[in-house]
């Protein structure tokens, strides 16, 4: 029955892995996405190259800074399930008393 409940854990543990690089790659996918689209659309514009050059950059630095708080949001989930789940595996590996016995 231990072992199980420690296999349980382990397991659940890499879903969670597993779906918080799911979400990665999904946030990534969108950023790249939105990126490719935006640039396409500026180019497309009819302004001189200065001006979409100016505006290019600008977008750049905004879709960087979007993208680096989802990145800040993604680990500071990850950080904290990962925390979460060291604790219920220390806790889950940690002896436990026998209920039945008395103290002399």
């Amino acid at each position: 029955m231990y072992f199980n409940n420690l296999l349980d854990l382990v397991n659940r543990k890499r879903r969670n892995e597993e779906r918080a690089k799911t979400a990665m790659k999904f946030a990534v996918g969108m950023g790249i996405a939105a990126t490719i689209g935006l640039a396409k659309g500026i180019l497309y514009a009819p302004k001189s190259g200065k001006e979409t050059r100016e505006d290019l950059k600008k977008k750049a630095a905004d879709t960087l800074e979007v993208i680096r708080a989802k990145v800040r949001t993604k680990a500071e989930v990850l950080k904290d399930t990962t925390a979460r789940a060291a604790l219920e595996l220390q806790n889950a590996l940690s002896p436990k008393p026998a209920a039945g016995k008395k103290k002399k």
